[in-house]
This record gives structure tokens, sequence and C-alpha cells, in this order.
């Protein structure tokens, strides 16, 4: 038999937080401006900022392209509508409908008139992952 018992350092939880060159306030800025600038040179508004760039590759012969950024709009439609399925499987809503169900859920979690990414900010995201996170 085997003794799991040993004694384990543990981290403190500041210990995990690594170091970055940029506050996630810069961060947010500069992503939102790059999103914002291939979107006005690419406005299809079925691309992600990913896949517009992606497209925009296409200049540099030697580059190769990303195939996770190339999906097709019927592609993206499946994917997102597996997953509305997954988080909420009632079958007499539609997408729509269970777009709006998560709303109301983040609604009634964080109270007030806030724009939902400040509410789901202020949620924070606690899930287990499945890269190992807990």
């Amino acid at each position: 038999m085997v003794n799991l018992k040993h004694e384990v350092k543990t981290f403190s939880k500041e210990e995990y937080v690594p170091d970055f060159d940029e506050s996630f306030d810069e961060v947010s800025v500069h992503l939102k401006a790059l999103s914002e600038k291939l979107y006005n040179l690419l406005p299809d508004i079925s691309l992600s900022p990913d896949e517009r760039l992606e497209r925009l590759a296409r200049v540099i012969p030697k580059s190769i392209l990303v195939s996770e950024n190339h999906l097709t709009a019927r592609t993206k439609l499946y994917k997102l509508r597996r997953r509305l399925d997954q988080l909420v499987p009632d079958k007499n809503m539609d997408y729509y409908e269970k777009v709006d169900y998560l709303v109301g859920i983040a609604n009634d979690m964080v109270p007030g008139d806030m724009k939902l990414y400040k509410k789901l900010e202020a949620i924070g995201d606690n899930r287990y992952s499945d890269i190992g996170r807990d």
C-alpha cells in the first residue's frame, strides 16, 4: 500500500500570478484598438479579429495559413449552437432565447445597470477547466 500522505509545499495565490509587461487595462485598450482597426478594414461581421488578420496575412507569401482562424460561417454557427445546447439543454428554447437566458442569469447574479462584460468580470470565472485548472 502506498502512503499518499506527503507534506506538500503550497504556493500563495500571489505566486501564481505571472509578471506581465502590460497591465490588463493596457491589454484591453490594445486588443480593442486592433480589433476595431481590423474590423474597419474587413467589416464582414461573421469574422473574428483572428480571422480578419488571417485574411490580411495572404499578402505575406511565406506565411502559413492557420486553419483554426479560417472557419466557414456554417462551422462557426454549428459550434455556437452546440455550445448553447450544452449550456442550456432546453429543446423548447431557440438559440436566441438561450443567449437571453444566460444573460438573465448574469443579471440575477449582478443586479443593476451595468454592461454585461462588467458583470461577467465581477462574477469571475470559477469553473473547472478541461486544461487542468480547478
